[in-house]
Order: C-alpha cells, then structure tokens, then sequence
C-alpha cells in the first residue's frame, strides 16, 4: 500500500523517478486524446476498508471451520509455534508484494522491467507498482493475485484438513490484503463511459489512474 496525498511527505529518490515516468506516461496519453482519472483511496480511509471489508470474510471463513472441525485443532500452542507464525507472516508480507510484481510482470509489455518494489520506512510499509498501463483485468488480478493465494487459499484449505494455524495465517493474509481488496472494489465499481481505456499504477499513492478515451 502507497502514500497519499491527504498527509504530504516527502518523496524518496524512487518514487521522485516513478513519479517522473508516470508523468511522461500520462504527457503521451493526453496527446493521443487521453484524460485520466484517479482511482486511488486515502491511506486513512484505505486502513479503516482493509479492517471492515476483510472482517466479515474472516468471519464466514471461521464459522466455516468451526462448523466443519467443532473439536477445534488439537495441537498444542507454544511460544517457538508463536515465534514461527509471526516470522512466516513476515515473510509472507514480502511474498505478497512479489506476486503482486510477478502477476503484473506477465502483462506488461516490458515484463519485469516494469515492477518495482520498495519501502516506505515511515510506515515500514513493503510496496510494488507497475510503470506502464495496464488493462482493467490484468491490474484487477495482478492486485488481488496475492489475498487469493496467501489469505483465501490458506483459509479454505484449513477449513478441509482442520489446521488451526493454517486458518489463522490465511486470516491475517487476508486482512494484510485488504487495502488491495478496497482498490479492487474501487476499480470494480468504476463505469468508464467508453471501452478505450488503461490503467496506471499510481507512483506513489494507493491506488491507480485510468486513461480514458
């Protein structure tokens, strides 16, 4: 999840690079008749939706565990099971930005050339953005590639074999992912008025731009 402008701050020496070729991006669109429109959601208000849209899911998903495994999992908790779970979450977080990076990658026409990763240290927030437009499904699938495979995958895998801690890590992956939940349902509520359109990874904010045509 990226930045706003609702708290300004300043760039890094990255960002200030993306922004730089977003800009020219978006120079070449308006010529070619393009005008654009932000998709993108405050960090805020971003934080609030990942909580209340993520909620009910995590819920559904553990009334579903608990009606199909009401003895619950009969392994034992300890502290080095604690330790393991918050260090594979950890990790997972990175994971979720590289999947995002490699989904994108396949749809873009510079593949790999086009991601970037980074981290906003002040909110010791991982990231990956696209440079180059992509089309309304390709940045759907590349945004929410990583809630299906490490949250929802997880968790309904454990609603079959009955693994407490699968559940519990496919839960939180599914509320790490749900700013990118709150930027799909942005983008699936938008009802451009004409088929010409691309999408644009923002440089810097949650969200993304649409170029319409």
């Amino acid at each position: 999840m990226k930045h706003t402008p609702e708290t300004p701050r300043k760039l890094t020496p990255a960002e200030e690079r993306r922004k730089a070729a977003f800009d020219q991006i978006a120079a070449e669109l308006a010529a070619a008749g393009y005008r654009q429109e932000a998709l993108t959601i405050g960090l805020v208000r971003a934080n609030v939706l990942a909580i209340v849209l993520a909620l009910p899911i995590v819920a559904i998903l553990l009334v579903a565990f608990s009606a199909v495994h009401p003895e619950g999992d009969s392994g034992a908790i300890s502290f080095g099971g604690i330790l393991g779970f918050f260090a594979v979450f950890f990790l997972l977080i990175f994971v979720h930005e590289g999947i995002h990076g490699l989904t994108w990658a396949i749809f873009a026409p510079d593949h790999l050339h086009a991601i970037s990763f980074g981290v906003i240290w002040q909110y010791l927030t991982p990231y990956c953005t696209c440079a180059q437009p992509l089309s309304r499904r390709a940045y759907a699938l590349g945004g929410m590639m990583p809630t299906l495979l490490l949250g929802f995958l997880p968790a309904l895998a454990a609603v079959v074999n009955g693994s407490a801690a699968l559940w519990g890590m496919g839960a939180v992956m599914i509320f790490a992912g749900g700013g990118d939940l709150a930027v799909f349902l942005k983008l699936l509520r938008f009802s451009p008025e004409t088929r010409d359109v691309v999408y644009l990874d923002h440089p810097y904010e949650c969200g993304l731009v649409a170029f319409l045509r």
